[in-house]
C-alpha cells in the first residue's frame, strides 16, 4: 500500500486497529477463533512485517482474504458519513449570517462552538422580537419560543408573537388571519 490517499488511511487504520485488537473488535469484522487467537498473539509482528516494511503475504496464516476483509472494515470506519440531501442543496452550504432558515423562520447567526450545549435556537435564533400577527392556525402542537410556551391550536384564529406565528406559516400550520 502506497502511503498517502486512502490507502494510508486504511493502513494507519489498520495499525490502530491491530494495535487495539479485542475479540468483540476481530468478531465484528467476522474472524474465527482461531483468526482471532493469531492476530492478537502476533499483532506486533505483522504491524512491523506486513504493514511498516509492506511484506503482505510474508506471514504464514495471514493472507490477502484477511487483509482484504480487515480493510473493508477499517474503510468503512474511515468514512465520512455525508447526508446527500444537505451536500447537494447549495442554499444550506452558504447560509449566511442573519439570513432566516425557511422552515422555521429562525435566523441563521454564529457563536463559539464551546457555547454549544447553552445554546438555545428557539431563544438565541429569534429574529422577530416585537410585535403580534392575528393567525389562523390549523392545527399546532404546545411549543416553546422566546421563553414563552403556545399552544395547542386546533382550528383556532388567535394572536401570537410575530416569531410564533412566522414559524407556523413557515412549517403550513398557519396562514394570516383576514
Amino acid at each position: 500500500m502506497h502511503d498517502f490517499g486512502w490507502n494510508k488511511r486504511v493502513k494507519l487504520g489498520m495499525k490502530s486497529f491491530l494495535s487495539n485488537a479485542t475479540e468483540e473488535g476481530l468478531t465484528k469484522i467476522g474472524f474465527n477463533r482461531k483468526m482471532q487467537d493469531l492476530l492478537v498473539e502476533k499483532k506486533d509482528t505483522l504491524i512491523d512485517r506486513c504493514l511498516d516494511e509492506g511484506y503482505w503475504d510474508g506471514f504464514f496464516g495471514v493472507g490477502a482474504g484477511t487483509w482484504m476483509k480487515m480493510a473493508e472494515y477499517i474503510k468503512d470506519q474511515q468514512t465520512a458519513k455525508i447526508d446527500t440531501v444537505v451536500t447537494t442543496d447549495i442554499h444550506r452550504l452558504i447560509r449566511m449570517n442573519g439570513t432566516l432558515h425557511g422552515k422555521t423562520g429562525l435566523k441563521k447567526i454564529e457563536f463559539p462552538a464551546k457555547n454549544l450545549q447553552d445554546f438555545d435556537p428557539f431563544t438565541g435564533a429569534v429574529a422577530f422580537k416585537k410585535g403580534k400577527v392575528k393567525v389562523c392556525v390549523s392545527d399546532a402542537p404546545e411549543f416553546r419560543l422566546s421563553g414563552e410556551t403556545l399552544g395547542p391550536y386546533k382550528n383556532q384564529t388567535v394572536e401570537l408573537p410575530v416569531a410564533a406565528a412566522v414559524m407556523l406559516i413557515c412549517k403550513k400550520r398557519a396562514e394570516v388571519a383576514k
